[in-house]
């Protein structure tokens, strides 16, 4: 059975290390400025990734402590200290000192890493509570044959908890080794594909909207009193926005070449994402004219990726222009729409080595295009 000094020095470990992790939080923070006075390592990503594949084992290796019986706080303190002192202010270093990463990986960077601290204390704090147990039975519990406080291992509920802290962990370290993997180009094609997604939902529900003009309005007089269960002012709560009239000839022709540019700008996320978010380079070997390069190509994704996140969020002012039968303001928004779609464009008209390619040449016909339509 442990020594009750031994879970007492178990015990204050587990308090000093939630303060350590609170202080980690807080400088992970979205708000917090990344700090230049910490030098980012050669390669940011890579030492991510390795810290958190050493976090997952040392996890796994505390796991198995506090489920095997007799419980050993001198294994469990020397586990928590090795995670301390090693990967933890390896992560939150990597994660919040300045580099090359560009502003929207970077912030990626500090979510997963802050997430996956505040997974770990977690684990810190089920240790302090069963080390808090153990002490109990210092007085209180089974006694062996030889009169000791005998220890029966941990309960169903802790060993539950455990196993389910653990499997966080082990999911937010896979996430950001994830994350490393991919790369710049793997987050920035899943966010243009998540926003292409929003984009044509929108899109979709704007057709429907005006699709279901001429349905609405012949429906109205057919009804036979009592159709619906008697429910006609509540389903009139959810029907309360304006409905396009058979009279508002000149917004439905708005409405369709909404619709059709609209669906040509999803067409356009699919070439992006094809032609310029997945061969986004990177980063390569030192030289300073490599890095500034590179320092180059991330500055116009980040301007890439502003224009398709404000594109979706322009639909949704669309959609809302036509909701209120405002025809002026749906089509400013729609030119909006459009122009952010051209610039998204001249961003990376050209390849990332500067020269011509395929996309050059599609782009020029999508853009005669748009303008025709």
């Amino acid at each position: 059975m442990s020594k009750p000094a031994s879970l007492s020095v178990l015990l204050d470990l587990t308090k000093t290390t939630q303060t350590l992790l609170a202080h980690f939080q807080s400088s992970l923070a979205p708000t917090s400025p990344s700090d230049s006075s910490i030098p980012p390592p050669p390669n940011s990503l890579q030492a991510l990734r390795a810290c958190a594949t050493l976090l997952k084992s040392h996890t796994t290796t505390l796991s198995l402590l506090l489920l095997t019986p007799p419980l050993t706080p001198s294994a469990i303190i020397t586990k928590i200290g090795d995670v301390s002192s090693g990967p933890l202010p390896g992560l939150v270093g990597a994660a919040v000192a300045e580099s090359d990463l560009g502003t929207l990986m970077q912030g990626e960077v500090r979510a997963q890493t802050r997430r996956l601290i505040v997974s770990w204390g977690e684990v810190v704090a089920l240790v302090g509570k069963m080390a808090e147990r153990k002490q109990g039975i210092q007085t209180n519990g089974n006694a062996n044959a030889k009169g000791k406080p005998k220890d029966e291992g941990p309960t169903e509920s802790e060993r539950a908890d455990v196993l389910a802290a653990t499997g966080v962990v082990w999911e937010t370290c896979d996430a950001l080794i994830k994350l490393c993997d991919g790369g710049i180009a793997g987050l920035v094609v899943k966010k243009a594909e998540e926003w292409r997604s929003v984009l044509l939902d929108a899109v979709e529900e704007l057709k429907e909207w005006g699709d279901d003009i001429d349905d609405d309005e012949d429906d109205e007089d057919d009804g036979a009193e009592g159709s619906d269960g008697g429910f006609e002012d509540e389903y009139d709560i959810f029907s309360a926005t304006n409905k396009l009239g058979k009279e508002d000839k000149e917004l439905k022709l708005v409405l369709d070449n909404s619709v059709k540019k609209l669906k040509m700008v999803g067409v356009l996320y699919q070439a992006l994402i094809k032609r310029r978010l997945k061969t986004f380079p990177s980063s390569t070997a030192a030289g300073s004219t490599k890095a500034q390069a590179h320092k180059s190509h991330v500055a116009a994704l980040e301007d890439l990726m502003k224009l398709l996140r404000s594109i979706p969020e322009q639909v949704d002012d669309l959609a809302s222009a036509f909701y209120e039968l405002d025809e002026n303001e749906a089509k400013a928004t729609l030119d909006r729409c459009c122009k952010e779609a051209k610039d998204a464009i001249s961003i990376v008209k050209q390849s990332w080595v500067g020269a011509d390619d395929e996309f050059t040449a599609w782009s020029a016909k999508w853009l005669d295009a748009l303008n025709a339509a």
